[in-house]
């Protein structure tokens, strides 16, 4: 899409780069932005190949000759140039701007590259912030909202399909392809991460990718799966019952489920997250599972699956509107399976509203 300062989708980007520029205060007086998701963030890039440097007014994309003529359609920046040495480049416009000092996030750094940048920036301050990075997305607008909501609804259409035809005796594998593919057919870019379809004894790993495993009668299925539309993505968790639950089978579910509402119950504007978690997790603890529910309740998500903030025990964050969680409390009881029940959703002025479309009422499926 062809941009200019007049158009909408410019003056967005424009606003998003004052607001970093906001954040990091005084801390330097330039910013050098390197993560894919940060750059489709700030300036609108899609490529692998970036860097954006933010120095005063002035705004610099570079990239290398793949790229360019992409860059010129996609990129909101001052000057948009094509590098063949990408440090030395760097280098020559920081100093052509007399910039004294880089913030940077030196988390999307090699030790390699950080060393290439200090021998090319002599004498030119690195800053490692990757505070300003993580408070830069915490708030989605209205269009991120937009976004992450058709995602969502994407997925759900995919899984809709896909389990219309899962039966027993398919494998795992065949389960994640037919839903990847699904996702795909309803208009996404891909899977947002490798899917996570784990049966029976399998489904007590929280991350238990599909295997080659074969779907058995009586036995728990549980599909952790999200999809990527225009650069954000969706994540939601669904746990399957293959044929009539037993009583255990039952009970658990139904104590994951309580501690997913009560979780969502919590997420409201100035809740503390840690708090959140306590709702989901204080619930477990007290139905004899605590043990046996190890990971944090949610996370932050975005154009990453997972980014900040946290929602766990050790969360330092409030709930701020326009920040968008998933709740997935699990109970995982290693050699039986295990439970998980994952919305996401975003907090509203009044409470929260889930972005994720399927039903989590207990539900048989594959007879």
């Amino acid at each position: 899409m062809l941009m200019d300062d007049y158009t909408p989708v410019h003056a967005v980007y424009k606003k998003r780069m004052r607001k970093l520029q906001k954040l990091l205060g005084s801390a330097a007086d330039a910013v050098l932005v390197t993560s894919s998701e940060n750059l489709r963030y700030l300036c609108g890039f899609t490529g692998t190949e970036g860097l954006l440097l933010l120095a005063g007014d002035s705004s610099f994309f570079l990239t290398d000759s793949r790229y360019t003529t992409q860059a010129r359609e996609q990129v909101a920046a001052t000057d948009t140039i094509t590098f063949k040495d990408k440090a030395q480049e760097l280098a020559r416009i920081v100093r052509k701007c007399a910039v004294s000092g880089i913030c940077f996030d030196s988390r999307q750094l090699t030790v390699a590259q950080f060393h290439d940048w200090e021998k090319a920036l002599r004498g030119i301050r690195l800053v490692p912030r990757p505070d300003v990075f993580d408070d830069l997305r915490m708030m989605k607008d209205a269009g991120e909202i937009k976004l992450l909501g058709r995602a969502a609804k994407i997925a759900a259409r995919g899984l809709a399909e896909t389990l219309t035809c899962i039966r027993i005796g398919m494998t795992e594998l065949d389960v994640a392809a037919e839903l990847e593919y699904r996702m795909r057919r309803n208009g996404c870019a891909g899977a947002a991460f490798p899917t996570i379809v784990a049966s029976g004894p399998r489904s007590a790993m929280p991350h238990g990718v599909a295997s080659a495993r074969r779907l058995a009668r009586g036995e728990i299925l549980l599909i952790d799966y999200g999809c990527v539309y225009e650069g954000y993505c969706s994540d939601e968790t669904c746990t399957f019952f293959l044929g009539e639950p037993t009583a255990k089978q039952r009970r658990l579910y139904a104590i994951v489920k309580k501690a997913h509402d009560l979780a969502l119950a919590a997420l409201a504007p100035g809740a503390a997250l840690r708090k959140v978690d306590a709702a989901a997790r204080d619930y477990i603890t007290a139905q004899g599972c605590g043990r046996r529910f190890g990971h944090g309740t949610g996370h932050g998500l975005g154009l990453c699956v997972h980014e900040s903030p946290a929602v766990s025990s050790r969360s330092k964050s409030t709930a701020r509107k326009g920040m968008v969680v998933t709740i997935e409390p699990g109970v995982y009881l290693p050699g039986w399976g295990g439970i998980r029940i994952e919305d996401t959703a975003v907090v509203t002025t009044a409470g929260c509203r889930i972005l994720t479309k399927t039903d989590k009422h207990l539900r048989v499926i594959g007879c």
